[in-house]
Parts: C-alpha cells; sequence; structure tokens
C-alpha cells in the first residue's frame, strides 16, 4: 500500500534582483513549493488566488520597501509567515519591518543558507502552531458540558502554547538588535552560537518535561568542581561545598547538573583572581534552597532584573567568552520543576548570590 505524499509547504520570494531571486529558489525548491517574484506588485494577485504558507521578501525595492507589502499583506493574510532580507538596514529599518510588516524575522543579506534554512523550518512551525491554537480554541466552542474535564485539559495545553508564543513575541525585537551586534564576529564564535541559539530555542518553545527522581546535590557539586578544576586553580579561586551529604532534591539529574554548573561557573568567570565561591543548602519547608554565593564583580539593581532574560543583557555586563543565555536557559528549567531562581548583590564589586529553590 503506498503511503501518502506529503504536501510541500507553499514559498514566495520577492526581490528586485534575479540572481537572488535564481539562487533562493534551486536551495529550497526540493524541499518547498517556490514562487518567485521579481515586482512586489504582483505578488498580492497571486496570494488572493493560491495557498502560501510563508514569503521571503527583500527591503529595499524600487517599486516599494518590503515591508510595505508585508504590511498589505497582513492584512488580508495574517496567518503567512513573513521574512525580510536586506543588505544595507539599519535599525530604524527593523523596527519599522517588524511593526509594520509583522514580520516573524529579519536577516541580513548575504545570508546563510543554514540560518535561513532554519528560520524558513522555524517559521513554518510557528505558524503552524499558530494555526493549530485557533482549530483547538474552535473545536473548544463545540465542546458541550459532559466534557468538563476535557475543556480543563484542552484549556491548560493553551495557556502553556500562548505563554510560548507570547515569549517569542516578546522577545523578538531583542533577538534581532542581539543579533545585529554578533554579525560581524569570526566563524568559529557563530557557530557556537548557532548551536546554542538551537539549544536555548528548543527548551524555550517547548512543553519542557522533566523526569524527576531522588538526586544527591553534594555529590553533583563535587563533580562539577571536579569539571572546573582547571579554572579554579588557574584563578586560584577558593570553592566550598559545603552542602551536608544528606541533602536530596527531587528532580531531574541532567538538568539539575546544569543549572548548578550554570551559577557555579558564574561565580567563577565573574569572580577576580583569589576570589571565592561558596556553596550550601538548607531545607525551606519541604523544598531545599541552594546558594551559590562568590565575592565578584556583582551587579546593580537595575542588571538583576535582566539576568535571567535573553539577549537583553549588554556585552560587556556577559561573559566575553559566552552569550548571556546561560541563565535564562536555567530560569526555564526552574520553572518546569516548579521551583524558584533569584538572584541578589549589594552592588557593582560587592559580590553576588544566587539561590535556586527547588
Amino acid at each position: 500500500m503506498a503511503t501518502e505524499k506529503k504536501q510541500k509547504a507553499s514559498l514566495v520570494i520577492v526581490d528586485d534582483e534575479q540572481t537572488i531571486l535564481t539562487e533562493l529558489e534551486i536551495l529550497l525548491c526540493r524541499s518547498y513549493d517556490v514562487h518567485t517574484f521579481i515586482n512586489p506588485e504582483d505578488v498580492e494577485g497571486f496570494i488572493e488566488k493560491n495557498h502560501v504558507d510563508l514569503i521571503i521578501c527583500d527591503e529595499m525595492m524600487p517599486e516599494m520597501r518590503g515591508s510595505e507589502l508585508l504590511e498589505r499583506i497582513h492584512k488580508t493574510q495574517p496567518d503567512i509567515c513573513k521574512i525580510v532580507l536586506s543588505g544595507q538596514a539599519e535599525k530604524r529599518d527593523i523596527v519599522k519591518a517588524v511593526n509594520e510588516g509583522h514580520i516573524y524575522s529579519f536577516l541580513f543579506k548575504p545570508v546563510n543558507r543554514e540560518q535561513l534554512l532554519n528560520v524558513i523550518e522555524n517559521g513554518l512551525e510557528s505558524r503552524m502552531m499558530k494555526l493549530l491554537l485557533e482549530e483547538q480554541n474552535r473545536q473548544l466552542k463545540d465542546l458541550n458540558e459532559n466534557l468538563e474535564q476535557k475543556v480543563i485539559e484542552r484549556t491548560e495545553q493553551l495557556v502553556k502554547a500562548h505563554k510560548r508564543l507570547d515569549q517569542l513575541d516578546d522577545n523578538k525585537m531583542s533577538f534581532l538588535i542581539y543579533l545585529s551586534g554578533e554579525i560581524n564576529s569570526p566563524l568559529d564564535r557563530l557557530k557556537k552560537l548557532a548551536e546554542i541559539l538551537i539549544t536555548y530555542f528548543g527548551i524555550a518553545g517547548s512543553d519542557l518535561s522533566v523526569s524527576k527522581q531522588p538526586v544527591r546535590v553534594k555529590e553533583i557539586v563535587d563533580t562539577i568542581i571536579a569539571d572546573k578544576s582547571y579554572k579554579i586553580s588557574t584563578k586560584q579561586i577558593v570553592v566550598e561545598n559545603r552542602i551536608d551529604d544528606a541533602v536530596v532534591i527531587n528532580g531531574d539529574p541532567g538538568y539539575l547538573q546544569f543549572l548548578l554548573a550554570t551559577l557555579i561557573d558564574n561565580g567563577l568567570v565573574f569572580s577576580d583572581t583569589g576570589g571565592t565561591v561558596i556553596i550550601e543548602a538548607a531545607a525551606e519547608g519541604e523544598k531545599t534552597r541552594i546558594t551559590v554565593s562568590d565575592t565578584g564583580r556583582g551587579f546593580s539593581t537595575e542588571d538583576r532584573d535582566l539576568l535571567f532574560k535573553p539577549f537583553v543583557l549588554p556585552p560587556e555586563k556577559r561573559n566575553p567568552d559566552g552569550f548571556g543565555l546561560n541563565l535564562a536557559q536555567a530560569k526555564i528549567i526552574v520553572d518546569a520543576h516548579d521551583g524558584d531562581l533569584s538572584a541578589k548583590s549589594p552592588g557593582s564589586g560587592q559580590g553576588a548570590t544566587f539561590t535556586l529553590t527547588l
């Protein structure tokens, strides 16, 4: 019995340079149903008569700006995922395209092929999720009183999905500015950034499931300290694991190791040579409070509000070798454990304390 062939997603590409249209069509035609237009004025008529899932549009075209075209399309086809390409955009162009064109992503020319493919795939997935939510909303209206429990379960699913979408929308502008700051980085750093972003969005864009089991915290911390022995000895930092052997937390072992490694490494990175990092634990009702304190550079009250948010902490206040996403990722993991993650500091140069409660 022959299997049903999966229908390709329909893509429209608009650019006033034929070479770019040809290159993108060759790149995408195997995976998608591609339609190219050199004149943006022909696009609206095509979209009115044909199904389109995603549109890729150049921003600077003689006939009109890409954001203007996308704004017009959005009025009649708001579900179409929209991507803008530009070779000479400034920040105000990005803001205009995002606000007026309702775009999903803004990419700079010449665009990296892998980056473009990844953005297209994620954009189509985001569109499918939004359509799915709309369909679920329609189905909810049809449920009768005898399906009360099913309504409750569906509502919980919708709330979680809406939260994820809202978070992605809230981060969109910051993410674009964040990428523009990294665009001229060396290739090795860009490759590392791509890997980290895939991991981050994989966690941020999903309903994270944790597999809880009893975990001895002291053993995890000892392992982390051993793994970071070179950095500790190089900076001559005193690291004290004051957690008792009997302290046990019910959580996902892999995620717990990431959380504690993130907090400990944060203390090592931002402590000067000869500094101190102390890890302690104490019972707090039915939960356990773990603190990681350091004698490092600390932070201001204003910066504290940015520590656990992605793409907003200025580069000069991040680990120069990192990307400022570990704490944001840690916060997502802690929320999945129904826990709490917070930070405090007396001020710049006066150390910091991160508190994990699970």
